[in-house]
Parts: C-alpha cells; sequence; structure tokens
C-alpha cells in the first residue's frame, strides 16, 4: 500500500526577488507501508525542506504531496503523521506523562485510554517509571525518547524525524538508533528519517533516498540489503560495510555535482 506520494514537488523562497532560492526541484518519490527510508545528502541540499512540505509546515511551489490518498494539509488535520524534530521540544512546565499525552488531549480520546497508551509507549521506548519526571530531569537522549514516544502517541501512518539523533554522543546516538528500529519493527509506521549519518541510514533503512546539492533533487533510490531484524552484530556485517561504501560513493557523486 502507498502510504506517501510526492509528484513533482519544486520548492522556491523569495520567489521572483533578487535573492530567490530554489531548494527543491522536480521532486517524484512513492514510499510503501512498513517501509523506513532515510535521506541523505550535502549540507543545504533540502532534505529538511522537503520533510516540512510533506508534513504541511511549508506549502511546496509546485506539485502536490499526498499521505494515504490524502493531501498533506487534510493528513495533517487528520493526524495521520507524527513528527519528531532535532529538538525534543517538550513543555517544560508538563510532566513526561502528560507531554506524550498531549496529542491524545487534543484528538479527543478519553482520559483512561490514552493513560494507558501512554504508559505502554513511556515502557516501549524504555522510559517506564519516568513518568512523572520534568523533561529538564532527564538527559538529551531521554528527552528524545519521550519525543518518540509523544509522536507515536497517535497510531500515526507515517512518522517524519529530522535528524532527532543528531546532537547525540556517537555511543548514545547508536543505541537510540537499536532502539528505534526495534520501535518501527514493532509497530505499524512506515518512516521517513533525515539524517547526515552514512552508518546510521545504513542501519535504520530498508531504503536510502540519495539526494544532490542544492537545487535539491533525488539522484539515486538504494535498497539496502539488509536482514529486517538488527542488532549490534549488523553494524559488523560485510554486507553493511558495502552498503555504507555504496551511499558513500553517491553522496561524494551529489557532492561534486556529478
Amino acid at each position: 500500500m502507498t502510504i506517501l506520494s510526492i509528484n513533482n514537488v519544486s520548492k522556491r523562497f523569495n520567489a521572483g526577488s533578487s535573492n530567490e532560492t530554489v531548494a527543491l526541484q522536480n521532486i517524484n518519490l512513492t514510499i510503501e507501508s512498513d517501509e523506513f527510508v532515510s535521506i541523505i545528502g550535502p549540507s543545504g541540499c533540502g532534505k529538511s525542506t522537503l520533510l516540512r512540505v510533506i508534513g504541511d509546515l511549508i506549502a511546496p511551489s509546485e506539485g502536490k504531496v499526498s499521505i494515504h490518498g490524502k493531501s498533506a494539509a487534510q493528513s495533517r488535520l487528520d493526524q495521520d503523521y507524527g513528527m519528531v524534530f532535532q529538538a525534543p521540544v517538550l513543555l517544560e512546565w508538563r510532566r513526561i506523562l502528560p507531554n506524550v499525552v498531549l496529542p491524545m488531549e487534543l484528538a479527543g480520546i478519553p482520559k483512561p485510554e490514552r493513560e494507558k497508551t501512554a504508559r505502554n509507549l513511556l515502557a516501549q521506548v524504555g522510559l517506564k517509571g519516568f513518568e512523572r519526571h520534568y523533561p529538564w530531569q532527564l538527559s538529551g537522549g531521554m528527552q528524545q525518547r519521550v519525543a518518540i514516544a509523544r509522536a507515536l502517541a497517535i497510531r500515526p501512518k507515517l512518522l517524519l524525524m529530522d535528524e532527532p539523533f543528531g546532537a547525540l554522543d556517537e555511543m548514545t546516538r547508536e543505541r537510540m538508533n537499536l532502539q528505534l528500529h526495534d520501535i518501527w519493527r514493532e509497530s505499524d509506521t512506515t518512516v521517513l528519517f533525515v539524517t547526515h549519518s552514512i552508518s546510521e541510514a545504513v542501519f535504520l533503512s530498508t531504503k536510502i533516498i540519495v539526494m544532490s546539492a542544492r537545487p535539491g533533487q533525488i539522484l539515486e533510490v538504494i535498497d539496502i540489503d539488509l536482514p529486517r531484524q538488527r542488532d549490534d552484530s549488523t553494524r559488523e556485517d560485510v554486507r553493511f560495510f558495502e552498503q555504507e561504501r555504496a551511499v558513500r560513493e553517491w553522496l561524494r557523486r551529489a557532492e561534486s555535482g556529478g
């Protein structure tokens, strides 16, 4: 089943002015149900811009986006997708459980059901026992796990993630990659994940989209030939290194304009 369809999407900022910038150009992409797709490319190539267009945070200049057969705007209203940003964006005055509950409150879900769901999600991301803590009492990695739990609270068909682990140290990042992979396998959610890390993209993904330098275009779509179930030993697999090399070669082409 097609979850996300992007047709001839372009995005210009300051259109018609002397400082017009073409961020995205003629993007076409289809993502099927239950995929984990990473977007990687040179800095400034429009990865985050593309995610924001999909999430209806900004409008495309041309083309259209549909999520599960609906417009991006309608999908936002229907809460068909969740979004996790580079920073956790938690409400500092609310404890952890109320932070996770928030999207269910807005959706009008009864209190007993939403609290049960939030507790289950916090347990799933390894934060059982932290329900009554405040965000400032948690580490950066723990706060991002809360943000992931909150995004999953509405059981979205699509989860959009914009470099959620970019500010974490390498070891924490690897642990978060493993936890996110397990969460994805246990859910019915399709993930679209923006990252600068080749290793992270290969470890997590079923497919990697390589984008060109600005104006951002899709250069290549790489299917990742690794077992669906992954763990720490995956990073030692010969196929892992082969996939890393393939992605790195495409990134070099992207940076050189080839």
